[in-house]
């Protein structure tokens, strides 16, 4: 294109800081630069005659994951020229800097920017459209090339926002992308033809390119091995959807192996550009994850294992692997898929799976179907199977046993051990008994005391330990379950009573006695005593 007097309006309009929070895609903060860089390289002030408006001045609207455009963020700039510059030809051309970009996100077509004609409520044509994979820090993507600058004033909305339909990976989570949009006009003699390929590059075999012109629709593409233009009638070209062509077009497509390609661009006047990209890198094969071993060998019903499936990538990164419960098959419907949760390992994800036991006996295996987790070539994973895990149906309740039922002598005081146990799923957390002290086996304590043990869930054994000591005589001791179950919810509810009693002797108002009693023998004095009780109350004595 030729320049006659050819003047710079270079205007920084906008500014946009987006930072992707954990838990949904939504839009954290903005602010516009305000201080628009005017150069001028002709004595002319066209600036004068040149209307610029910066619209809302900055985005708005939610940064969110949808299915339309009209969901995400937007801006509107407005742009005309005096009646005064009638006899000017302008041309305006809308650019993004891109200032910083996530990797996620530049491996993602999810993210995407379109610039419609109009505002935000009343939108018109769609002037250009595309992603940004491929996308790198420091990079200037061509929005809108040469748009005829007129005296009637006309908007222009630019939207970005995360297609639901390209199934976005919230690997973009954390992420940040940063940008700067500005608009050029410049005075030209003419209309020339201006047709430009303004950005190629290659992720492994992905290729991606934008082409620009500002006449004609782009409407054929061609990927070779040589720098020869394919004829008109090759099978090279590939027909670009009428629905996807326009001035701006961004292609993404893959080849097979490393090395020199050629991409081509055909108009629809049959102009035909090129450019030369390398492919250093391929990534034909899809991650890898295998499970690892179950964390008991067996289950009863409402109760829970684990087990964990690892997936991992050393090419191009999984970027597919949110996976849900619906994504796994069981052999059997012996459990029931409860929970998944993920974290991050070198060069992928690790994912702990529960299951929980129904009412059932056998056993049954966990599978992850081929193609769930992808990485960013769009390669799946291949169909892998887990270890078994058993089943069973538990019916039996946990039991209650005294460390003694009765004592055959007398003590001061007694340390007794209550044990609960489950020999199936084991017993719920937080057993909680009571104790008392009865004279009979028919008539309840009038008093109990309350024992709770803070255990796991699933132990098979849980101790309580009873210390009494201020009794005094024979008594039998009760056992009541206040919460005594296991966790496949079988309980214990019945009283547990000693089989004898237990003999307390505490008596210190009466303490055993020693008496002496004189009488005259030939060999002296004779006495007597009764001793020690057992229980060591001491003596006493007389004379």
């Amino acid at each position: 294109m030729t320049k006659k007097k050819a003047i710079l309006l270079s205007i920084t309009i906008l500014f946009i800081g987006l930072i992707i929070t954990a838990g949904s895609y939504a839009f954290w903060s903005w602010s516009s630069n305000s201080n628009k860089n005017i150069v001028f390289n002709t004595a002319k002030e066209l600036r004068n005659y040149i209307i610029y408006d910066e619209g809302e001045s900055k985005f708005v609207g939610d940064f969110q994951v949808s299915n339309s455009y009209t969901d995400g963020i937007h801006s509107t700039i407005s742009l005309y020229k005096t009646n005064a510059a009638s006899n000017v030809d302008l041309i305006a051309t809308i650019y993004m800097d891109i200032n910083a970009i996530g990797n996620a996100m530049k491996q993602s077509t999810a993210l995407k920017w379109k610039v419609t004609i109009g505002d935000a409520s009343n939108i018109g044509a769609t002037l250009a459209q595309g992603n940004f994979i491929g996308v790198n820090s420091g990079d200037t993507l061509t929005l809108v090339p040469n748009i005829e600058v007129t005296t009637n004033l006309t908007k222009y909305t630019i939207w970005i926002w995360i297609d639901a339909t390209d199934n976005p990976s919230d690997d973009m989570v954390g992420e940040t992308f940063d940008s700067n949009i500005w608009t050029e006009i410049n005075q030209t003699e003419s209309s020339d033809l201006i047709y430009q390929i303004t950005r190629t590059s290659a992720n492994y075999q992905t290729i991606s390119a934008t082409v620009v012109n500002n006449e004609n629709k782009i409407v054929k593409y061609a990927i070779t091995e040589t720098n020869t233009e394919p004829a008109a009638n090759s099978a090279d070209w590939v027909s670009i959807p009428v629905a996807n062509q326009s001035k701006t077009y961004n292609l993404n497509t893959s080849v097979n192996s490393t090395g020199t390609y050629y991409i081509w661009f055909m108009d629809e006047e049959d102009n035909v550009i090129n450019a030369e990209i390398e492919v250093e890198d391929v990534d034909t094969t899809g991650p890898t994850c295998t499970f690892g071993n179950w964390n008991k060998a067996s289950v009863a019903n409402n109760e829970t294992a684990q087990i964990t499936l690892t997936c991992t990538d050393d090419g191009s990164s999984i970027t597919n692997y949110n996976l849900t419960t619906s994504d796994l098959t069981l052999s059997n419907n012996y459990v029931t898929l409860t929970n998944i949760t993920k974290t991050s390992v070198t060069n992928g994800y690790s994912y702990q799976i529960t299951v929980t036991g129904t009412n059932n006996d056998g056993d049954i295996a966990l599978t992850l179907p081929a193609n769930k987790v992808k990485n960013a070539m769009h390669y799946g994973n291949s169909s892998v199977t887990s270890g078994s895990l058993t089943v069973f149906n538990d019916v039996t309740s946990p039991t209650i046993t005294l460390s003694e039922n009765s004592s055959s002598g007398y003590a001061s005081s007694y340390l007794l051990t209550v044990l609960i146990s489950d020999s199936g799923s084991g017993i719920a957390a937080n057993a909680s008994i009571k104790y008392g002290w009865s004279t009979s086996r028919t008539t309840a304590p009038q008093n109990y005391t309350t024992l709770t043990e803070t255990n796991n869930a699933g132990d098979a054994t849980v101790d309580f330990e009873i210390i009494e000591s201020g009794l005094n005589g024979e008594y039998y001791l009760w056992i009541v379950p206040l919460s005594i179950e296991d966790t496949s919810g079988n309980t214990t509810s019945e009283t547990i009573k000693s089989t004898g009693t237990f003999k307390f002797d505490n008596d210190t108002i009466t303490a055993p006695t020693i008496s002496f009693e004189s009488n005259v023998v030939t060999n002296g004095l004779i006495f007597g005593f009764d001793g020690r009780n057992n229980t060591g109350n001491g003596y006493s004595s007389t004379t």
